[in-house]
């Protein structure tokens, strides 16, 4: 079988910042054709950010590639600002970055993880303005999908020693351990923030293939990977700031979209049966369950789905 090869590493033809709010601006980069069909990529996270070589998953001859730092992540500024910082205000700064590039026709959305999320939301706001969508390591951000990652009897199951870890040095309290963490992060010093963060990341890490150098290497620079994974457990205490099943309520808006689903058999962190679920209730969507990948999309198998997904848009 012809194995399909991403595109060559490219650098952006326009990058900028794009004031959002009075306290935010995002930052934002251009890639391939200013003429072709519009695609907007969306990070994961909440927390992490965009890169060059999230363009390379497209042609650069056929289509515009818009990719952006959500508030707080990556370049954007201020980093790590959680005030403004909610999941509303990112949809509406894709809507605010369309209108900002002028971009008139339909675009194609390419997202995975908290990406997809971001995807279905904006895409049940704005239908019209989305042409399609391809969707990896789905995400629809029900409180059983959030409270799974978080649970004894949920991923936990699949990493027991650095479950065991946390949860034996955590202290009494109230609330989703999502809650409780958070609440550690921004009560505690300098080298309590550093034990739970490490903690944290240790588990978190444990469903990412990392090795022990690569995790090192990470965990070098503290304080802008806490950052990250501060505003990310502060989006996972707030409940990523919707209603639960909200997604799945309003997906009859998008019913008409078309829809690539791409999930890995292994996925533990998304479980593949949350990509099923939203399959059958868009049954329009193209379904692909990628044998050996996880929730990543660097794994080969993984790439391949993607990249077969992005050379049958038409």
């Amino acid at each position: 079988m012809h194995t399909l090869q991403i595109y060559p590493s490219a650098k952006p033809f326009k990058e900028d910042f794009l004031q959002v709010s009075g306290i935010h601006k995002i930052r934002y980069a251009l890639y391939g054709n200013p003429k072709g069909n519009p695609v907007f990529y969306f990070h994961g996270g909440p927390g992490s950010g965009s890169d060059d070589d999230d363009a390379r998953w497209f042609n650069p001859k056929k289509y515009l590639v818009v990719t952006h730092d959500q508030r707080g992540c990556g370049k954007s500024i201020p980093f790590g600002e959680l005030k403004e910082n909610n999941t509303q205000a990112l949809v509406e700064d894709i809507e605010k970055l369309r209108l900002h590039l002028n971009i008139t026709k339909p675009i194609s959305i390419f997202a995975g993880s908290w990406g997809s999320t971001l995807a279905l939301l904006y895409a049940e706001k704005y239908p019209l303005n989305v042409k399609r969508m391809i969707l990896r390591s789905i995400f629809t951000c029900t409180y059983e999908e959030q409270d799974y990652f978080y649970r004894a009897d949920g991923a936990a199951r699949f990493s027991p020693v650095k479950w065991n870890n946390l949860i034996i040095a955590l202290p009494e309290g109230k609330g989703t351990l999502q809650k409780r963490i958070n609440h550690l992060f921004e009560s505690s010093d300098r080298k309590g923030r550093k034990k739970w963060f490490r903690l944290l990341a240790d588990y978190e890490y444990s469903f990412f293939n990392v090795s022990e150098e690569n995790f090192k290497k990470v965990m070098s620079d503290f304080d802008k990977v806490f950052t990250e994974m501060h505003l990310n457990i502060y989006y996972q205490a707030k409940r990523f700031f919707i209603k639960d099943n909200l997604i799945l309520d309003n997906i009859s808006k998008i019913r008409n979209i078309p829809l690539t689903i791409i999930h890995g058999m292994n996925d533990m962190v998304c479980l593949p049966v949350i990509a099923w679920n939203l399959h059958k209730l868009v049954r329009s969507s193209e379904f692909h369950l990628v044998p050996e990948a996880g929730h990543t999309s660097s794994h080969p198998n993984m790439q391949q789905a993607l990249l077969k997904a992005v050379r049958n848009w038409k």
